[in-house]
């Protein structure tokens, strides 16, 4: 299904485009902000993924859905109409066929970054992420965070930027989501950045937001739950 035929299936979005920017970049700067508070000497150190993280992690998604979310409902956002296409039962099979194609995306990026960009992928293998959750939370977090993130990124990012066209939409929606990963150091560049590029252009070419959403909660679910019975992992994480 082309772009053009994708979008003109759908209602046009009602959610004025400075509204929208201001319930994308709101959170974002909350994330910054976050993350500068919690490494307040300057080190990246280890990525912590325990219980207590992901506790206050559902947490604050939960409030930013219950006031941002609000705010923007009362403003005429309505992304399950506007955003993407209906879920179907097809959305699962297309979810893992993009997990699958995310994680052939971060393998081929690692190679390139291993050859190309050396010293940044050492760098990114040494990062450690500790934890240990439970995996009824990590199951919880997992959800959550693909629902928020993925209507954060592609629901408001193309509604904020839509007047500059699909590309700049993408491209911006794509560097948002990286800088908001930046606590990650550069296990981010590596391999945060493919997946956010495969979902966005996944999402600009069809407008189905469901199989991005299925395809990050399976990966958050994997590698917390790999996670739970170790006390580090190098597995990729996209939250």
């Amino acid at each position: 299904m082309s772009e053009a035929t994708a979008s003109s299936a759908l209602p046009p979005e009602q959610l004025s485009e400075r509204v929208a920017a201001a319930g994308l970049l709101l959170p974002v700067a909350l994330m910054l902000l976050l993350s500068a508070l919690s490494h307040k000497d300057g080190s990246a150190g280890p990525i912590a993924l325990s219980d207590t993280v992901l506790a206050q992690g559902v947490a604050i998604e939960l409030a930013l859905a219950a006031t941002m979310g609000f705010w923007l409902w009362r403003r005429g956002w309505r992304p399950f109409k506007t955003a993407t296409y209906p879920f179907q039962p097809l959305d699962v099979a297309r979810g893992m066929i993009l997990w699958v194609c995310a994680i052939a995306a971060v393998a081929v990026w690692v190679l390139v970054c291993r050859t190309v960009f050396p010293h940044l992928f050492a760098v990114a293998k040494e990062t450690e992420i500790l934890g240990g959750p439970q995996l009824s939370l990590s199951l919880i977090y997992s959800i959550l965070n693909a629902v928020f993130e993925e209507l954060l990124w592609l629901g408001l990012g193309f509604a904020a930027f839509r007047r500059f066209g699909w590309g700049v939409a993408g491209i911006v929606s794509a560097a948002l989501r990286l800088l908001a990963h930046a606590y990650q150091g550069p296990l981010a560049l590596v391999t945060v950045l493919p997946v956010g590029v495969l979902f966005t252009l996944y999402y600009a070419r069809t407008r189905r937001l469901w199989p991005v959403v299925l395809a990050h909660a399976f990966q958050d679910t994997l590698a917390l739950g790999l996670l739970a019975g170790h006390s580090s992992s190098g597995l990729p994480n996209i939250s």
